[in-house]
């Protein structure tokens, strides 16, 4: 079961066997001269992994034991923030000198009870940082640790984002980051090694990656050079744990260069871990989210953009005001309607009301959606314009709509409350019904989909949907991206094209499983052609797409022909 504290704190433990695997990929075999430091070392695993090296180091070569303790004491350092981390870690120190440790106290065990980021202490540069640094996302840090470390995020180029960018989920960092670059920077000699378990989001967030992946210490500091990054997500660490385990080794004082050696990890028939020796480099600059391929057969499509424009489906939040479930159609252009606040997280109170069935669409969500198809399981209530791209005016509203303004008017405040209404909609004095992502795209007659948030393109064609509210055009969420079209067999094409094999390894190539997969920005990078109605290869794209909505069970393989297609247009 999940510990609800250690979740908050970033407190994931590793395992001893990770971290013998990781101290091997560091190259730390307990050789004297060679100071290490876990700056966040939790429970003490590492050091406990690095002292049982460095006494074996002592016995191969007849090193006297008092010697050994010494060294060990001078070169083997631990820093933790949590008081009962840090004297779990003094112990299992002491434990793991062993004969080593007679007459030694607690106190004189070099793990320190501080917080690496906040009071680093000061301290003689180290050789070897090693270790797992809390997972936090900046979301769920609270308000006083965010604005304690802002000046750090700041100071080492990893908080430069802005706007909506900064407040969406392109600046969802995590803490981890910034404990990489500070830990490089305080107590890590020049030419010294680094070694930390990460993130996968570290390599592959568009936004919040950024900064990081410049690998430089500020503006103007000293490079972060990547020896090897490596891909645990398949090895399920850290039992509990929805990160996805990642690790990365970095040398301060060497620039960084391409591709750079990138390791996947499973298991064997046996259950050992086993690398896999794959490559990464940015897909658009410097510091672009990466692109991951086996070293023996890449699969890239450069050349040519992306012909199409991909968009985010509607953002009708919150799902207990705007998202509803349709009980009858009535007379007169009216629907009979509850709300849906069980689907979101907000206190809002269950509501039956009649409104106006003009506003109200099928909607579809990401959960929604399989390869092949695409079912609305629930309706939204849209109050913006979307060629205006604005909400529409109150007055108007009123007198075009007054059941729904009459629903909508005791929601007033927790709409008011909304952070994204605070930050962009309030100080223009708009609406408190305003809605976002909501454009012209949102009602193209026929639109690709395929979910946002998913660790494969799983796309379908939607066009009009035979419902509760007769044949009405469905629009997609914000857990759904699409691509709006004109024609229903260029709709196709697409979607034959995103459900291949080639743009289905492409996207993941470069893209994290989870919340930023199949992103607008993600889907942009494929080098799809503009459909043309006169190229047979296309025409057959579109063709096989139809039959696979058909029968989903047996739909014809589009990869060849996907591969033909995409290749011509990069």
């Amino acid at each position: 079961m999940k510990d609800p504290l250690r979740h908050a704190q970033g407190e994931y433990y590793t395992p001893r066997w990770l971290a013998e695997l990781w101290l091997d990929e560091a190259a730390y075999d307990g050789v004297p001269g060679r100071r290490l430091l876990d700056p966040a070392c939790g429970p003490g695993v590492f050091l406990e992994a690095a002292i049982a090296r460095a006494r074996r180091w002592g016995l191969e070569h007849g090193e006297p034991p008092p010697m050994t303790a010494r060294r060990i004491l001078a070169e083997i350092h631990g820093f933790e923030r949590n008081p009962a981390s840090a004297a779990c870690a003094r112990a299992a120190y002491l434990a793991a000198m062993g004969k080593c440790s007679a007459g030694l106290r607690p106190q004189e065990v070099p793990v320190r009870t501080v917080d690496a980021l906040l009071s680093p202490p000061q301290a003689d540069p180290y050789d070897l940082v090693i270790g797992n640094p809390p997972w936090v996302r900046w979301d769920y840090l609270p308000e006083d640790y965010r604005q304690a470390t802002m000046p750090l995020w700041r100071r080492y180029g990893l908080f430069s984002l802005k706007g909506f960018a900064a407040l969406s989920g392109a600046g969802k960092k995590d803490l981890c980051m910034l404990f990489t670059y500070a830990a490089a920077d305080l107590f890590l000699r020049e030419g010294g090694m680094l070694a930390f378990l990460v993130t996968e989001e570290v390599f592959k967030s568009k936004g919040a990656g950024e900064g990081f992946r410049r690998f430089r210490l500020g503006e103007n500091g000293p490079p972060l050079g990547v020896v090897s990054a490596h891909d645990f997500t398949r090895l399920r660490p850290f039992a509990g744990a929805a990160n996805k385990a990642a690790g990365i080794i970095l040398v301060k004082g060497r620039p960084t260069t391409y591709p750079a050696p990138y390791y996947r990890w499973r298991r064997d028939a046996s259950g050992q871990p086993v690398k896999e020796v794959w490559c990464a480099e940015p897909v658009d600059g410097a510091a672009g989210p990466w692109r991951t391929y086996a070293a023996a057969h890449p699969r890239p499509f450069p050349g040519k953009q992306n012909a199409y424009q991909p968009v985010l489906g509607a953002n009708a939040n919150p799902y207990g005001v705007f998202w509803l479930e349709v009980l009858r159609a009535l007379p007169d252009g009216l629907v009979e309607v509850r709300n849906l606040p069980e689907l979101g997280k907000s206190s809002i109170p269950p509501v039956q009301a009649i409104l106006e069935a003009e506003p109200v669409y099928p909607a579809l969500r990401g959960a929604d959606i399989q390869r092949w198809r695409a079912l609305p399981r629930v309706h939204a209530l849209l109050v913006q314009n979307p060629a205006a791209r604005v909400p529409y005016p109150e007055s108007e509203l009123r007198s075009r709509w007054p059941r729904t303004w009459d629903y909508l008017e005791p929601f007033r405040q927790t709409l008011l409350a909304r952070a994204l209404y605070r930050r962009y909609h309030q100080h223009a004095g708009r609406p408190f019904y305003s809605q976002f992502n909501i454009g012209p795209a949102l009602l193209s007659p026929f639109k690709v989909v395929w979910k946002r948030m998913a660790d494969d393109l799983c796309a379908a064609v939607v066009s009009t949907w035979e419902g509760p509210l007769g044949c009405k055009l469905a629009v997609p969420l914000e857990t759904v991206c699409f691509i709006g079209v004109e024609r229903e067999d260029e709709a196709h094409y697409l979607c034959a094209l995103l459900n291949a094999a080639p743009a289905r390894d492409f996207v993941r190539s470069f893209s994290a499983a989870g919340r930023g997969f199949g992103t607008p920005s993600a889907i942009a990078r494929l080098p799809l052609p503009r459909f043309n109605a006169a190229d047979p290869l296309h025409v057959a794209l579109a063709r096989a797409s139809r039959l696979s909505h058909q029968s989903p069970s047996r739909a014809p393989s589009v990869d060849e022909l996907a591969e033909r297609a995409l290749r011509a247009g990069a």
